[in-house]
Order: structure tokens, then sequence, then C-alpha cells
């Protein structure tokens, strides 16, 4: 039984970058889109003006949105599809931004991102009939894991676990110096070793009594060492740090209307917040709203 018949690797082939692209690709819709923004307009940072050159911000928005749409969040995985997408590279002309001018681009732009966000909706609003609007608040994990998190509790109890391994070491080592054979004491109760735990024991316990003090200074409930915005919620895994955004889709488009980034643990009190924010940016008619 024959198979469906492959291309040749080593022929030649003369064809245009617009030939690789579909008709009806979303790179299409959003180089279009981008690129009939004025992005200076939004305040958008690039690199500094000296040395080499910086990249299109346009370029940089387009692989953000088009990553959005095929769920390719990572900095260094739409690195990555600069150099194999063939849509992607028709987007940002075939330049290949590292992984750092990525990420450094997002966290320098976050507010032009989400304000070319509202800018897309305001365009839609003229074509679509809005409906109802649901709010829900969804748990996203955060880069931090349990271990660096704080609660007054969690420090409470290891700073008295680290006091009592503190007075236990102290009195070993005044054991160890009142015994005359000191030759009979086991390999791992040296006095070598147990110096080294006291020590290790005091550095955490100094560490964790400043973490206690910026707490008590800050009147924080939680210290989050990696992100400092995250907090310990309940998530259906159990206990994540995490955020709580608050989305706002709407009934008939199922279109994002409007999100706010909380670091609240519950969604009390989150429902009128983003409901404000959407009529503000409204241009048509008000929306109904539910919470979901």
């Amino acid at each position: 039984m024959p198979y469906v018949p492959t291309f040749d690797r080593s022929q030649m082939m003369v064809c245009s970058w617009d030939s690789f692209v579909a008709e009806d690709s979303i790179a299409r819709l959003t180089d279009a889109f981008v690129n009939s923004l004025n992005v200076e307009e939004y305040g958008v940072k690039t690199a500094a003006k000296e040395g080499r050159p910086a990249y299109d911000p346009k370029g940089l928005f387009k692989l953000y949105i088009y990553g959005n749409c095929k769920s390719v969040r990572s900095s260094r995985k739409l690195a990555e599809q600069c150099k194999i997408n063939m849509e992607v590279k028709w987007m940002i002309g075939g330049v290949e931004p590292d992984f750092r001018t990525i990420a450094d681009f997002r966290k320098d732009n976050i507010d032009c991102l989400k304000k070319i966000f509202h800018e897309f909706n305001r365009r839609l609003s003229g074509a679509v009939e809005w409906g109802f609007t649901s709010i829900d608040g969804s748990k996203f994990a955060a880069n931090n894991s349990r271990n660096a998190n704080f609660t007054k509790n969690k420090l409470d109890d290891r700073i008295t676990w680290l006091n009592a391994h503190t007075d236990e070491y102290l009195r070993i080592l005044k054991d160890m110096d009142e015994k005359e054979d000191l030759e009979e004491m086991p390999d791992q109760l040296t006095r070598e070793v147990i110096e080294e735990k006291l020590a290790e024991a005091q550095e955490r316990l100094a560490r964790y009594e400043a973490y206690q003090q910026m707490m008590e200074e800050s009147g924080a409930t939680q210290m989050s060492l990696t992100d400092a915005d995250a907090r310990l919620m309940k998530s259906k895994n159990g206990f994540d740090v995490a955020y709580n955004p608050q989305t706002a889709v709407d009934s008939e488009t199922h279109l994002i209307r409007d999100y706010q980034m909380t670091n609240q643990v519950t969604d009390h009190g989150q429902l009128m917040p983003t409901m404000e924010a959407i009529r503000e940016k409204n241009t048509g008619r008000n929306p109904g709203s539910r919470s979901g």
C-alpha cells in the first residue's frame, strides 16, 4: 500500500512569507490590530536608545497577543516560537528576541498590555451585541512555593521549634564539656556536627525573627519571598500560593470584558469594583450583571 507522497527536502522553492500564513489565521487579525495602534499613546517602554537598536514594540505586542491566543505564555516558549513558528516569524519580521528581552518587555509594559486589551474591546463594541456580564474569581498559582510563604502562625511555630532545638544543641554541647571520655560518643554526635547544626538553627532563627518583625511593622498577615504579592489561599487542589483574579465574561459573545488582579483569598467584596471598572470603560449600553 503506497504512502502519502512527501516533498524533496533538497528541492528549491520560490515563495513569499505571506504564503505561509492562512487567510483566516489569528496571526493576521493580531497583525492588523496591532499595526493600527499608535503604541506611543500607551506609554510603551523600550530599551535604551544608545547601543544596539531596540526591538519594535509592535512586534513584541503581537507576540504576546498571539501567544495568549495559542496558550503559549512562558517567555522561553515564546522565544522558541520566534525560531520555529512560521506565523510568528511572519508577524514580527523574522527577528528572534531572547527570553529575557520578552520577559522584561512584559514586566515593563504590563499596564500598556491592559490598555491595549481594553482598546480591542472598545473596537468590538460597535460590531457585537453585549449580553449579561458574569464575574467570578479564579486561583492562579504564583511562582512561589508554600515553603517560601509565611503566615504569622507559621512563623510563630517555626521560631518556637528552632528555639527548642537551639536549647537542645546547647545542652548537648554542655554535656560534652562535662564528659571526660568523648571518644565513646557516636560519630553523628561529634562536637563539630553539633556546632554546625547549632549555627544553622541560629541562622534560620534570626531570619525568621526578621520576617516576623517585617510583618509586624507593615501590618501584613502573610509574606511571600519569591512573589511578594502572592498569598496562600484555598483552591480546588487544597492550599496554594496564588492570586485571585476577578474575570468578567460576556454571556453572548463569551469574550472577557474586563479583569481585576487581586490577592484576596476569597471573592467577597470583589463584585462591585470589577463592575464599576466595566461601566467606566463601556461605551455602549450598561450590561446587567450576575455573580458567577
